[in-house]
C-alpha cells in the first residue's frame, strides 16, 4: 500500500471511531486532526469535506460488521448453527464492538436520521442488508428441512435483528451487557423450540 492510500485508510479508521463515539454533528475536523496527527491539508488532500469522511468511515465500519458475521458463520455447517451464530455476533458487539462506541449501524441511524439524508440512507441500507441476510439464512434452513415450513422468514428476520439491536442499545445506555445476554438467551431458546423442527 502506498503512503497516500495508507494515510487515507488512517483517516477513515480514526474517523470511524470519532463519528461512532461523538456523533456526526459533534465531530469536528479538529477531532480528526488530533486522532490522525495530520494537518488540515493532509486530510483535505484525500477528502473534500466532513461528509465524505463520514460516509467513508461508515462504509468501513459496516464492512467490519459484515466481516465479523462472515468469520463467525464460516465455522457453521448447519442452518440452525448459522442462526445461533448470528445471535452470538450481535451479543459480541456489546463487549467487543467492531468500532469503539457500539454498533455503527444503530449509532449512525440515530445520529443521522433527522439531518443527514445520505448517511441515513447508508444506515438504512446496512440494516436492511442485515435483515435480508438473516432472512436468507432462515429460508436456507427451511429448504434444507431444518426449520419449520410455517416460519415467515422476512417477519422473523425483522424481529430478530430489531430485538437484538434494541437490546444492544439498552445495554449501552445502562453500561451493562446483561440486557443483550438475556435477549440472546431468550432468542436462542425460541429458535430451538419454535423454529427448528
Amino acid at each position: 500500500m502506498n503512503k497516500g492510500a495508507a494515510t487515507k485508510d488512517l483517516i477513515i479508521q480514526k474517523s470511524a471511531e470519532i463519528f461512532n463515539t461523538v456523533g456526526y454533528e459533534a465531530s469536528s475536523l479538529q477531532h480528526i486532526m488530533k486522532a490522525t496527527g495530520l494537518k488540515k491539508g493532509g486530510i483535505y488532500n484525500h477528502f473534500q469535506n466532513k461528509d465524505e469522511i463520514a460516509i467513508a468511515s461508515f462504509e468501513y465500519s459496516f464492512q467490519l460488521v459484515l466481516k465479523r458475521f462472515k468469520d463467525e458463520l464460516a465455522h457453521c455447517s448447519s442452518s440452525h448453527e448459522k442462526l445461533l451464530a448470528i445471535i452470538n455476533v450481535f451479543e459480541s458487539f456489546a463487549d467487543k464492538p467492531v468500532v469503539r462506541g457500539g454498533c455503527p449501524i444503530f449509532n449512525t441511524a440515530m445520529d443521522a436520521t433527522d439531518y443527514h439524508p445520505e448517511l441515513k440512507a447508508k444506515a438504512q441500507s446496512a440494516i436492511n442488508t442485515l435483515i435480508k441476510y438473516v432472512e436468507i439464512k432462515i429460508e436456507e434452513g427451511k429448504i434444507e428441512g431444518e426449520f419449520r415450513d410455517n416460519i415467515m422468514a422476512s417477519d422473523f428476520a425483522l424481529f430478530l435483528v430489531s430485538t437484538l439491536e434494541g437490546a444492544l442499545m439498552i445495554a449501552r445506555v445502562n453500561d451493562n451487557t446483561e440486557p443483550i445476554k438475556h435477549v440472546a438467551k431468550m432468542l436462542t431458546s425460541y429458535i430451538k423450540t419454535q423454529i427448528i423442527k
